[in-house]
């Protein structure tokens, strides 16, 4: 249950927002980057840049994308037994502040890092007995792009730590 203080706030901001989700009927709230419909939902994994990412964890990652018919973003271990990320994005009219506060984050070390080009930004970090966790949000206008990691013992806390800032760093940077 490594994401169980984590599971509901997650839930509650992208419920149906993840990049296999099928688009809003609404094109206000379209995840596309233009809002046109007939073109393809944009996939935080598109143009992202991992570099800074495996340099700040110390180890090399590949990029999942699934396929046309189920999308996915995730960065996986080219080793067995390292850290694994799951990146999701939310279209939300608000600020992350005001989704920030329908969460239920009762647990974990939570900061608001700064990122260049994002209006806000969160951290949530949570060691486990065996394991260590870390969630992240940026917002970029109407985007708020996340992602949950996690990696088991023997783990680098202080890795992720700056694996984490280097990838909101670059989901900003790569955000429509």
């Amino acid at each position: 249950m490594k994401y169980a203080v984590l599971a509901p706030a997650l839930l509650a901001l992208l419920s149906l927002a993840a990049c296999g989700a099928e688009e809003p009927a609404e094109p206000a709230a379209s995840a596309s980057a233009s809002g046109d419909a007939s073109k393809e939902t944009f996939n935080p994994c598109d143009g992202l840049d991992i570099t800074p990412v495996e340099k700040a964890l110390g180890a090399q990652l590949r990029v999942e994308k699934g396929t046309s018919a189920a999308p996915r973003c995730a960065l996986l271990p080219e080793e067995s037994g390292g850290t694994a990320y799951e990146l999701n994005y939310l279209p939300f009219d608000g600020t992350l502040a005001e989704a920030w506060k329908t969460m239920d984050v009762k647990s974990g070390d939570v900061s608001e890092p700064e990122v260049k080009g994002a209006e806000d930004a969160r951290l949530v970090k949570q060691q486990g007995v065996n394991s260590y966790a870390v969630t992240g949000f940026v917002q970029n206008g109407t985007l708020i792009q996340s992602f949950n990691s996690v990696d088991l013992e023997p783990y680098d806390g202080d890795a992720m730590d700056r694996a984490a800032q280097a990838l909101l760093e670059q989901l900003s940077a790569n955000a429509p």
